[in-house]
């Protein structure tokens, strides 16, 4: 009974978290929706972590984006490019913010090989959409990883 009690929460946090998240970065200026997540969110994922076998791999598409904190990330990203048109930005920061977007770029591929986010995030408006398209002309058309391979090559039509 226990266990089924927390994959419910589990599958609550999926389901609405992602609305907390949209309604936190909707107040223009918030940052930082993981330092200020709401504490039953990490309850709910500290509980259902030893229940959690991550060698069992997805052969399909998620229904819903494992990683409820997905859109928070997203959004984060989103804010680190517009950082990056500032023009009293010093080399350092922007080397950071590089670096940044460079992990984001590769958690999301980790997510697409694994999986475990959604194909809601390819469709045409979607905050990742936004961000693939900002990303990738700040980038320039000759940026080569393997994000930007699968984005350029419609692989992502074909995720499901």
């Amino acid at each position: 009974m226990r266990k089924r009690w927390l994959y419910n929460g589990h599958n609550y946090r999926r389901m609405i978290e992602p609305l907390s998240i949209a309604e936190y970065y909707k107040t223009v200026g918030n940052r930082d929706y993981i330092g200020q997540r709401p504490p039953h969110y990490l309850e709910l994922e500290k509980l259902l972590k030893p229940y959690i076998d991550p060698s069992t791999g997805n052969k399909k598409a998620a229904s819903l984006t494992q990683d409820s904190c997905f859109w928070a990330y997203v959004e984060e990203s989103l804010i680190l490019l517009k950082d990056l048109e500032k023009e009293d930005l010093s080399h350092n920061l922007m080397i950071d913010i590089m670096g940044k977007l460079e992990l984001f770029e590769e958690y999301v591929m980790r997510s697409i090989n694994d999986y475990s986010v959604s194909p809601d995030i390819f469709l045409t408006g979607s905050s990742f959409m936004k961000w693939w398209h900002e990303y990738k002309a700040y980038k320039g058309s000759s940026y080569v990883s393997e994000l930007a391979r699968y984005m350029n090559n419609g692989s992502y039509s074909l995720y499901k």
